[in-house]
């Protein structure tokens, strides 16, 4: 609308100048003036692009990080200058080349890597690398959250710093640690060190068996002396149950085992139910395998309603001979041999693998495996296809058996106390600096972004698309510290994470944007013919001065008038 206006505004101002003059009986030339005023006046608003646009630009990282957009109209080339930028500053950029030539790129090449999460019990280590020999003696300490030392090293002038330092954290939640750097003139700086202390969590486990046989009372058995919370449910007869409860295991007993509300991380399920289960529990199943981990004890007479449900899982398992299959040739799955006696093979059902992703997690041979297993997020489903491990209970292969088995229960529970899987676009999020967040779980409304000083004032983000990692999105935090993004889909899924403020890790910072600018220079080649507009607008200034000369001539003229 205001594109018409003020040209609109522009004209009108000219008719009534010139009925005014009109009135007065003035010259030619007075009427031109007024139509050069108001010419004037209508390029200060709108600058014409009679100027011929350079093909070269130099730019600094206070250009890039102004208001006003930079114009590169025209241009084929950018020289960048002093400190290079990030990525997302030159991302914004017109598609040309970059030359770094006179940027001020750093050879130091610092890095720092710790676990931004950590589940309670487990260590922080923090690494501490450079590519460059240390111009001055240095000492850094750890500092817990209340300001005790943790560890403490020294670097040496003169060598490459490869240092690690560790502590062990003792409480829950978000955890400020912090790390002292003291050069040798006893200067000290204090960098953050934050990390998500997770509460450790005990799994829960159903063992869900259509009839008794040997090798679920060994896989039942091993449960209770690994201290797992399980519950074992066994079919005895179609209207009787026999439920046991392991290793202190307190619950609600719940009306659907199959619920998504069901209190169990893994539901470990014989094959041979298929046939005893309703239509309902059936489609129950195809949704709980979105947010819980299904591992499936396949029999040898499984049916083909079952082969069906795994075909619509897109793991489809394919009927073959019955084989035997030496778990020895596994290469993700050890044990210790005794006294060099060979472990007894395993049998598998006659089941195999159909269609196996590059990803999945396969036991022993590829092409015929004992377990099968495919992670979605936090969540996982697994087909065991062997049967006869019990029989290394009863052979002096104990051992085997539990690692075995352990193995299995390890990757169908990788996930669990974990919070859920979102990638941010920096390993150094700052304040004040866009950042993106995606993940597989965003989906409908935009998450929410809660600074933890003002919790109050969520900070709004927009979509930004999606990539491998799911939908993303992105926030502009105006603070340093805690942060916490919230969705309202079901589950709540809730991130924190840390923000630092820009004079945070200055060495790192330089190094991250570095690699950053050198590999935008690299992949960002131009176009091979930027000539389609070789024109750019003038300056305002210019369109000011024409107005206020014109101003001035008026003046003179209408004051020669009334002499």
């Amino acid at each position: 609308m205001i594109e018409f206006v003020i040209p609109g505004l522009c004209l009108l101002a000219c008719i009534v100048s010139m009925l005014l003059l009109r009135r007065r009986r003035h010259r030619p030339l007075d009427y031109a003036l007024q139509l050069a005023i108001w010419l004037s006046a209508w390029m200060l608003w709108q600058p014409p692009a009679i100027v011929t646009a350079g093909r070269h630009a130099d730019l600094n990282r206070e250009d890039l990080a102004g208001a006003l957009p930079v114009n590169l109209t025209g241009v084929e080339n950018i020289s960048l200058h002093g400190l290079p930028p990030g990525r997302d500053a030159l991302r914004d950029l017109a598609p040309v080349r970059l030359d770094l030539s006179n940027a001020q790129i750093s050879n130091a090449g610092w890095r720092f890597h710790w676990q931004r999460q950590i589940t309670l019990g487990e260590t922080l280590q923090l690494q501490i690398h450079s590519n460059q020999p240390l111009a001055e003696r240095s000492r850094l300490n750890l500092l817990n959250p209340y300001g005790d030392i943790e560890q403490s090293i020294e670097l040496k002038a003169g060598e490459k710093a490869q240092a690690q330092l560790g502590a062990l954290p003792k409480l829950t939640g978000p955890q400020l640690y912090r790390v002292q750097i003291e050069n040798a003139t006893g200067e000290s700086r204090f960098e953050p060190l934050p990390i998500m202390v997770l509460e450790p969590r005990q799994p829960k486990v159903l063992l869900w068996l259509a009839r008794p046989a040997f090798e679920s009372a060994a896989l039942s058995r091993w449960l209770r002396q690994s201290g797992v919370a399980a519950q074992v449910m066994t079919q005895l007869a179609p209207e009787i149950t026999r439920k046991e409860t392991l290793n202190g295991l307190q619950l609600t007993e719940p009306k659907n085992l199959l619920a998504e509300t069901n209190p169990f991380d893994l539901l470990v399920l014989d094959s041979a139910l298929w046939p005893q289960l309703s239509s309902q529990q059936k489609q129950q199943l195809d949704s709980l395998a979105s947010n819980k981990s299904l591992l499936w004890l396949v029999s040898g007479d499984a049916t083909e309603d079952f082969v069906q449900y795994s075909a619509t899982q897109s793991m489809p398992l394919q009927k073959t001979g019955s084989t035997e299959s030496d778990i020895r040739n596994s290469t993700e799955f050890s044990y210790q041999e005794a006294n060099s006696t060979a472990t007894l093979s395993l049998r598998t059902h006659g089941f195999q693998a159909a269609q196996p992703a590059s990803s999945d997690f396969l036991m022993g041979n590829r092409g015929n495996p004992l377990f099968w297993g495919r992670s979605r997020g936090t969540q996982h489903l697994g087909f065991t296809l062997f049967s006869d491990s019990h029989r290394w209970l009863t052979s002096g292969f104990a051992t085997e058996f539990a690692s075995l088995w352990k193995s299995i229960f390890d990757y169908q529970l990788k996930h669990l106390g974990t919070q859920q899987p979102i990638t941010l676009s920096s390993a150094l999020p700052r304040a004040q600096e866009r950042i993106t967040l995606c993940s597989s779980q965003f989906s409908g409304a935009s998450p929410q972004l809660l600074d933890s000083r003002n919790k109050s004032q969520p900070i709004s983000g927009g979509l930004a698309g999606t990539n491998a990692q799911g939908q993303c999105h992105t926030f502009w935090p105006r603070n340093a510290g805690w942060h916490q993004l919230k969705t309202e889909n079901d589950g709540g899924l809730v991130f924190d994470f840390y923000i630092f403020a820009k004079e945070d890790w200055p060495l790192w910072q330089q190094s991250l944007s570095d690699g950053e600018a050198q590999q935008m220079a690299t992949a960002r080649l131009g176009p091979i013919d930027n000539t389609h507009s070789a024109k750019v607008p003038i300056e305002r200034q210019w369109p000011a001065l024409i107005l206020l000369l014109l101003v001035c001539i008026s003046w003179w003229r209408e004051r020669a008038l009334l002499r």
